[in-house]
């Protein structure tokens, strides 16, 4: 242990010590002075981070980083988060507010000793409790269904109805669960896509990919549950999870949480109970199509007033702006000009009434087994989240955790709503009890990879989870009567075998020879191939290449050429994910994936769309595919060399860091090869554009180990470090250790 540091606070003394790898272990006399010393701890590390957050959310990024940013920020005015985490704060218990305050108290002792944004280095305001409740929304504004439904309306202006209906993003029939058992429109819609597409870069977040599982102590060879989790982000510089450990006499906790939150709501261990998530992908945002006429908006009961008001933006070496904010009954308006005569209003859980679902990180401390850290998610709001937790009695468990609104109608669910017929209105909220849950089931495990939560909609959850073949591989891993060892559960985080690779190379197989020539060697090359994504493997490569060609080859047709090149180029970052959707539903059953004929079995989503349609996309893809493998074979050529023997995956296929404040153009840090795609296991995707390079766009950014029958023998990894100063030896001292799949003990022996 290093750099001890005590702390005198007004609770109690707070002592800080580091690791090896410079994480902090904060030690407090009274619960107060642990979480000063947390706060202050983070602060010495993530100041700057913590400032962009709060920055972000307030809308007051342009006042460091120019016009570039003012766009942002009058979308962050126009959301109202500021405003929504001092209700938030207003509404916590006493006990929540306390530990608030004292993370408050310790961070701005850090910055009464001097403490800056490190690289930027320029002067910070003090911190108050709201500024964390915002900093944590807005890392999950972006994550809900908003961009997925404003892609999907904008799509149907573009390319009509009919050819809408062929795009499927539900999940396919058959996928594994979580759970077993007008004119003016088409302008606001491009109006719209203009605007996120333009200003929130930044503030949108990637694709999911996470994963997370837990073994009960039946399964495995000591007798011990052990729980395993990586959480999939876009690569954050500094990371976007900072590790710490708190001790105080009320509990001792270790794990990973966002930097300026007092707590570990997402990820963590406190030596009895062991938990970690996953996003649920649920429906939690709805858009509202607005008709204006003036300062009124319409209703089902006539006109009402909306409310407006002008705010002030400030922009480095710019001067000032202003900008209109309106509301209406259904939240603020987003998108559009209210005086043209149409807008679009969002409606959100974690901002259209104060969200106390913070409350819940309290009890997560000293939950004593997987029941009481289930009973303690009752009344969390957002991110909506798939749960799993493992305990020392060798007990895990699954929980659905989040508010699900009830609708009148479920017209939301792809697309925006009409917002003055009164059709769609939010109507109650899904009960805890009602919410999907698993408790030690037979089969000895919960796993959880972003797909299908349950069968059916009761209740409601979303329209659209993420393909299914990661969720498939981690099933057919955990499946079965086999007994694991901590090292085999480990390990699988290391998985790079795609279950879809290995069946197109079944297809493939079935499907030639075909006349010599470009086709025919792809054909033969992963027809042999073992569907491993290895970052030193050349058929992975051509599979990539294959991937990216057959997309284009059955869209392109579709939405035509100019719709298909914005889909494809990820300018808005669901559609990488949208696309995945796509292939995923028109190749499951050509793939081999299990389709009830009629409902769905035990463990698989429900039936979609019925037997003719189903073939009807088989033939559309198998027709597509010679083309494909043609089009695979020059562009492999073009990235790997001519002789397929030299081909190395990894070497084009990179996860590169950037820093927010690096200019335009800068160079990236040096990137890490990387196995995978995005749907392994060691999830890794890359986005679709024929030609582009295929740059990593989301990864684990927190991979997580917890042996429950030795819980001080933890482990945990991000692809970086504690520090946010690039001139710490902190800063990026665990990248070797993440990359190699390796991990850093969690907690101190003592």
């Amino acid at each position: 242990m290093t750099d001890r540091l005590s702390l005198p606070s007004e609770a109690g003394e707070a002592t800080i010590a580091r690791d090896r790898y410079g994480v902090p272990r904060v030690r407090g006399e009274t619960t107060a002075a642990a979480w000063f010393g947390m706060g202050y701890a983070c602060a010495r590390d993530r100041m700057f981070q913590m400032d962009y957050d709060r920055r972000r959310a307030c809308g007051r990024w342009a006042e460091i980083a120019g016009r570039s940013a003012a766009g942002a920020d009058i979308l962050a005015r126009r959301l109202g988060l500021a405003a929504a985490a001092r209700r938030d704060v207003a509404a916590m218990s006493p006990a929540l507010r306390a530990a608030f305050a004292a993370y408050a108290d310790g961070v701005n002792q850090a910055l009464r000793e001097g403490v800056l944004p490190l690289p930027g280095r320029y002067p910070v305001e003090p911190w108050e409790p709201w500024h964390s409740v915002a900093a944590f929304k807005v890392r999950h504004v972006f994550m809900g269904q908003w961009q997925h439904k404003l892609v999907q309306a904008w799509l149907l202006a573009r390319i009509g109805p009919d050819a809408f209906g062929q795009l499927e993003t539900r999940p396919p029939a058959g996928s594994p669960l979580a759970v077993p058992p007008g004119a003016r429109l088409s302008l606001l819609t491009d109006e719209a896509i203009a605007d996120v597409t333009g200003h929130l870069g930044f503030l949108a977040e990637t694709e999911p990919g996470s994963n997370a599982w837990a073994v009960s102590g039946r399964r495995t060879a000591h007798g011990g549950a052990v729980l395993c989790n990586d959480s999939h982000r876009a690569l954050d510089t500094p990371n976007v999870y900072w590790q710490c450990a708190v001790r105080c006499p009320e509990f001792d906790v270790a794990g990973a949480t966002f930097p300026g939150l007092p707590g570990f709501p997402h990820f963590g261990c406190n030596g009895s109970v062991a938990w970690a998530i996953t996003h649920a992908d649920a429906d939690t945002q709805d858009l509202y199509i607005e008709r204006f006429d003036g300062a009124r908006y319409q209703t089902e009961d006539g006109w009402r007033e909306a409310s407006v008001r002008t705010e002030r933006i400030s922009v480095r070496g710019r001067g000032a702006v202003e900008a209109s904010v309106w509301e209406t009954r259904h939240g603020p308006v987003v998108h559009g000009d209210p005086l043209s005569g149409m807008a679009l209003a969002l409606k959100y859980t974690a901002t259209y009434r104060p969200d106390r679902g913070l409350e819940c990180m309290l009890p997560m401390l000293v939950a004593a087994d997987v029941g009481a850290l289930v009973a303690a998610q009752a009344g969390w709001v957002d991110p909506v989240n798939n749960l799993v937790c493992a305990d020392t009695g060798g007990a895990i468990a699954y929980q659905c955790r989040g508010e699900l609104p009830v609708r009148s109608s479920p017209a939301h669910r792809a697309l925006p709503v009409p917002g003055w017929d009164g059709a769609c209105e939010w109507v109650g909220t899904v009960p805890f009890g009602s919410l999907p849950r698993a408790a030690d089931p037979a089969a000895g495990f919960v796993m959880t990879a972003n797909n299908a939560i349950a069968d059916g909609d009761e209740p409601y959850i979303s329209y659209t989870f993420a393909q299914p073949f990661r969720a498939e591989r981690l099933r057919s891993r955990l499946a079965g009567a086999a007994v694991f060892s901590v090292d085999e559960l480990a390990g699988m985080q290391a998985d790079t075998v795609s279950w879809a690779a290995r069946a197109w190379t079944s297809v493939l197989g079935r499907a030639g020879p075909f006349p010599p020539g470009a086709a025919e060697a792809a054909r033969a090359m992963l027809a042999g191939w073992d569907g491993d994504l290895r970052a030193g493997s050349g058929p992975a490569l051509l599979y990539a290449c294959f991937q990216r060609s057959l997309a284009d080859a059955l869209y392109r047709p579709l939405l035509g050429s100019g719709t298909w090149e914005w889909m494809a180029s990820g300018a808005l970052v669901p559609t990488i994910g949208i696309v995945r959707r796509w292939l995923a539903n028109d190749t499951w059953e050509l793939l081999g994936g299990p389709v009830p004929p009629d409902t769905a079995g035990p463990g698989r989503a429900v039936a979609d769309g019925g037997g003719g349609r189903r073939r009807e996309r088989t033939s559309r893809v198998l027709a597509a595919v010679p083309a494909a493998l043609a089009a695979a074979w020059a562009a492999a050529v073009h990235r790997g060399g001519p002789d397929p023997g030299r081909w190395r995956w990894g070497e084009v296929h990179q996860a590169v860091r950037r820093h927010p404040l690096d200019p335009p153009g800068a160079a990236p840090l040096p990137g890490v090869p990387m196995g995978g795609d995005a749907d392994t296991i060691q999830a890794a995707g890359y986005g679709w554009r024929q030609g582009s390079p295929f740059t990593v766009t989301s990864l684990s950014v927190y991979r997580q180990v917890v042996d429950l029958a030795d819980p001080a023998a933890a482990s945990y990894a991000i692809p970086g470090g504690s520090s946010g100063d690039p001139d710490s030896p902190h800063f990026a001292d665990q990248l070797a250790q993440w990359a190699a799949h390796r991990r850093i003990p969690m907690a101190d022996r003592d």
